[in-house]
Parts: structure tokens; C-alpha cells; sequence
């Protein structure tokens, strides 16, 4: 497939009130590295992320318009890598299968472009080529080699157009070069059409082809010449600086008072919405089983990995000691009526703890701890470029987080649940023995278990409400969790509320769960 350029015509961005871009034509080179410059606010991350196919055109704050395609007349557009400012790697992944996820979701490249023979590369190939250790995991690489991988990653999907995202932010000015030098290297090397999205105009410009300025002023998109790249700093102007006298009182109590409701309005919506397109995102294209099956073992360690084991069966043996000893100890006229009513408050507790007790109890820690857990995790990946890093691979985020997520839950909730139910079980006969030692176990066994005897010596009478309770409430966790992970994050607080959101609706819901089947299984 020969080198494709890009190719912006009547391009309008509107963010909020504020429109960005009108009407903008430009052409980004074949082959060439482009670095796109602008001062901050001017929207230069907004321009990325649509040149990366991440925004919709009809977006809740930014709307665009235009076509963006190969040339000024066709539309189809190029395929688009990009290689995150936060590098957007796989952290539970290897650096091997960071570089494997992008090869097997590549699509089918054309024959014979000499180009293109690169893509044939295995992982290692491409690791080696780029000089990424193998056996070092991705948490203890350094920044220069997660940057080499996130490359690698992005080069192995045998992009088009190859868009870096701030490639030298935070970085000192020898490091800045270096990177520069990796740009221009791989651009030699791939011929790839390069885009590099900065404010970091002195390191960048020394490896640019052409340089295209964002100007916030005329809403465009203006070409500096090679001999005007010196007065790029004084056109260079913040956004904020054009705004502030501009922005009225009115206009700024409005925004302080969105800033405080909004988050409490997307929360509240987001939890409804979740369970409102649950039906449909269920049904998602999984593009390669093996990688739903290895994203499904992640998220079954995360929801029921040995400390969930651990953590439930705790809370069975606090419930199961707690509703068989104080019972017992309190009674009313204990040595009249304890002879009479021992067998059926033992057959009672038993009943309440499987029906009742255990099932509310397990379902609402599942809820609270679980569900906590893969908010962060879906959070983490949203804020650190994961989740849009999947997108720009050509995979739907639901495919690999929703689905595993889900069954991660259907299948974890009962799992726990019978552990806490066992733990119970185990924790009553022993309490019940040291307080009626002449009594013994035997006598607890043969009443317990009274009220849940049933045909088969495996399956309580009942177990079908109690494992609907599990599903339904696992469900209901499992969505609302990802729901709440997936919403844009714009900091690290977005992530710890999100987390906190995650708590409160999945408890909330779990308990209107038990409380709707208790009416109709009672």
C-alpha cells in the first residue's frame, strides 16, 4: 500500500461555545514529519484526537465538522496510529505482548510495497529492531524504552499516518533531543507520514519537514515558512490570555456552578444509561478469542483472586458466629424455651444464612471491594491512554473490557457466595458445639440443613433464587463498574470518584436487587 498523506478540507472544531477551527483546509505530506505547534488551550490535543478517529463528530463538548481523507477529493481515510504523551501501554501485558496485541489486530496489508515489508516482523523482531528489552517488564522499563515500545506497538499495527501526542513534554533539553532524533530515525526508517502535536517547538523543529501553526486568533491552520520558524514564539499566544477580559461575571459563575453539578449529573446518568445499554453492548465483535480469554483471566484474578477468597470467607465466619452465638446467648427465658425451640432456631439460622443472611452480606462486599476494583483498573486505563490506545488499534473497548468484565462477575459473585455461605456453615457448627458441647455436632448436622433439604444431596431447596441474586447482582456490578471506569478522566480525582461513585450505585443496586426477588421468592 503506497504512502498515504492527510488531507483536511472545511475542517470546523467547535468546543463548548468556543469555536477552535473554521473552515480549515491543510496537508500533511507523505512521508514527512509535520509538527503541528500552538500555544496552550489552542487545541492542539482536540485536533489530535480527531485526526485519530477518537472523537465523534457529535460529541457532548466538541462538535466538528469536515472531511478528512487521503486527498482533497477522497474521503476514505488513512489508517492512523499514535503514540500517547502517557505512552498508553498495556501494564498487566509484557512488552512482547504489548507489540503482539497490535500485530494480530493489524488489517491485511497489499503485496508487493517494499514500504510495507516491515509489518511481516514478529514482537521480537520489532522489540530487538527498536532496542526494548525482552525479559524486563513494562512497570520497570525506563521512559525512554516505554517510549521505544509504545513505537514499536503503534508501528506494528502498520499505521498510515504515524501521530505523536506531546512525544517531549517533561522531558530536559537533552532527553527532548534524543526523542527528536528517535522521530526522525523512525520516519527514515518506516517512511511512515509523521504528525507530531507540540508546544515544544525549539526541541521539535530542528526534524521538521513543514510546520503548521495553530492560530487560536484566525481559527486556522497556518503553514510557517522555514524562514518565519523564528516568530513562531510571538505568535505563540495562550488561549486563556485572549479570554480572560472577554469572559464575563455571568460566564464565570455559570462555569464554577457546572464544575460542581456536573459531576453529580453524570454520575447519576451515567449509572441509568449503564443499565439501559447493557442489552446492546453485550453483543460485541470479540476479534481475537484468545485475547477475550486473557483479558477474561485478568479480571477473574481481580474479582476473584485469593484475597476476595480470603476477604469473604472472613465475612461468612463473622456472620455465621455472629448469628448462631448471640441467638443462643440472648435468648428470652432461655431455660424454658431453649428445650423447646433448639432444633428450629438451628433450622432457622440455617435457612437465613443460605437464603438471606450470606447472599445480602457477599453481594454487597462483592459489590463494594470488586466493583472498586475494576472501576480503578478500567479508570486507570481510561486516564493513562489505554482504553483510546484499543480504539486507535481498530478494537471496541467493550469487546475486551465490558465482556471479560462481566464474566469475570457471573461467574466470580456465586463463587464467593458459596465461600462465605461454607465459611458460615463451618463457623455456626463450631460455635453451636462450644456452647452445647453435650449436644455435639451430630445434632447441629441433622437440623441446620432441615429447612434446605431437597432431592438432590448437592443443591439446597432454593438455590436457584440465591444464584439468580448472584447473577443479577453481579451483573449489575460488573456494568455499572465499567460504566463509571470509562467516563472521560481528566485527572487523578476523576479516577478516585469514579471509584467512589462505583461503591455507592453498585451497593445501592445490589440491595434494590434483594429486596425486588425477596418479594417474589417469599
Amino acid at each position: 500500500m503506497p504512502v498515504s498523506p492527510l488531507c483536511l478540507k472545511d475542517l470546523c472544531v467547535v468546543a463548548g461555545d468556543r469555536c477552535l477551527l473554521e473552515q480549515v483546509d491543510a496537508r500533511f505530506p507523505e512521508a514527512k514529519i509535520t509538527v503541528v505547534v500552538g500555544g496552550s488551550g489552542a487545541g492542539k490535543s482536540v485536533l489530535l484526537r480527531i485526526l485519530a478517529g477518537l472523537l465523534p463528530q457529535q460529541g457532548e463538548s466538541i462538535r466538528w465538522s469536515g472531511t478528512i481523507g487521503r486527498s482533497e477529493t477522497e474521503s476514505e481515510r488513512p489508517r492512523v496510529g499514535i503514540v500517547f504523551q502517557q505512552f498508553a501501554l498495556f501494564d498487566e501485558l509484557s512488552a512482547t505482548a504489548n507489540v503482539q496485541f497490535a500485530i494480530d489486530h493489524r488489517p491485511k496489508r497489499v503485496a508487493g510495497n517494499p514500504k510495507s515489508e516491515p509489518v511481516s516482523w514478529n514482537a521480537r523482531q520489532w522489540l530487538e529492531h527498536l532496542g526494548v528489552p525482552l525479559k524486563t517488564s513494562v512497570a520497570d522499563l525506563s521512559g525512554g524504552q516505554k517510549q521505544r515500545l509504545a513505537i514499536a506497538r503503534t508501528l506494528a499495527a502498520s499505521p498510515d499516518v504515524l501521530l505523536y501526542d506531546e512525544p517531549t513534554s517533561g522531558l530536559d533539553s537533552a532527553s527532548g533531543r534524543l526523542v527528536a532524533e528517535l522521530i526522525r530515525e523512525t520516519q527514515s526508517t518506516y517512511h511512515r507520514t509523521s504528525i507530531v502535536v507540540t508546544h515544544d517547538y525549539e526541541t521539535l523543529l530542528p526534524i521538521a519537514d513543514k510546520v503548521l501553526l495553530l492560530d487560536p486568533q484566525q481559527k486556522d491552520l497556518i503553514e510557517i515558512g522555514r524562514d518565519q520558524w523564528g516568530e513562531i514564539p510571538e505568535r505563540m499566544v495562550p488561549v486563556s490570555t485572549l479570554e480572560d477580559d472577554a469572559t464575563s461575571a455571568p460566564a464565570k459563575r455559570k462555569s464554577m456552578i457546572g464544575r460542581v453539578i456536573n459531576p453529580v449529573l453524570e454520575t447519576t446518568g451515567g449509572a441509568v444509561s449503564a443499565a439501559f445499554w447493557l442489552p446492546l453492548d453485550l453483543l460485541p465483535i470479540v476479534p481475537r478469542v484468545r485475547w477475550a480469554i486473557r483479558f477474561t483471566l485478568h479480571y477473574l484474578r481481580l474479582v476473584a483472586g485469593p484475597s476476595a477468597w480470603i476477604y469473604l470467607i472472613i465475612a461468612g465466619l463473622i456472620v455465621g458466629f455472629t448469628s448462631t452465638y448471640f441467638t443462643f446467648r440472648f435468648l428470652p427465658f432461655r431455660l424454658y424455651t431453649q428445650p423447646l425451640l433448639i432444633d428450629e432456631l438451628l433450622a432457622s439460622i440455617g435457612f437465613a444464612l443460605y437464603r438471606v443472611l450470606v447472599p445480602i452480606l457477599a453481594t454487597i462486599l462483592v459489590a463494594a471491594r470488586c466493583g472498586a476494583a475494576v472501576s480503578a483498573d478500567v479508570g486507570v486505563k481510561q486516564y493513562g491512554g489505554q482504553v483510546d490506545a484499543m480504539r486507535t488499534l481498530g478494537v471496541a473497548p467493550r469487546a475486551y473490557l465490558l465482556l471479560p468484565i462481566v464474566i469475570a462477575f457471573v461467574i466470580g459473585t456465586p463463587i464467593l457466595e458459596s465461600l462465605a455461605f461454607y465459611a458460615a456453615r463451618f463457623i455456626s457448627m463450631v460455635a453451636f458445639t462450644a456452647s452445647y458441647p453435650d449436644v455435639g455436632p451430630y445434632f447441629w448436622e441433622q437440623h441446620f440443613g432441615r429447612n434446605l433439604a431437597g432431592d438432590s444431596p448437592w443443591l439446597h431447596v432454593g438455590w436457584k433464587w440465591v444464584l439468580l441474586k448472584n447473577v443479577v447482582c453481579g451483573l449489575g456490578t460488573a456494568t455499572i463498574a465499567y460504566y463509571q471506569g470509562l467516563a472521560p478522566k481528566r485527572s487523578a480525582s476523576d479516577v478516585s470518584r469514579s471509584i467512589t461513585s462505583t461503591v455507592l450505585w453498585t451497593t445501592l443496586f445490589v440491595l434494590t436487587v434483594h429486596f425486588a426477588v425477596a418479594l417474589m421468592e417469599f
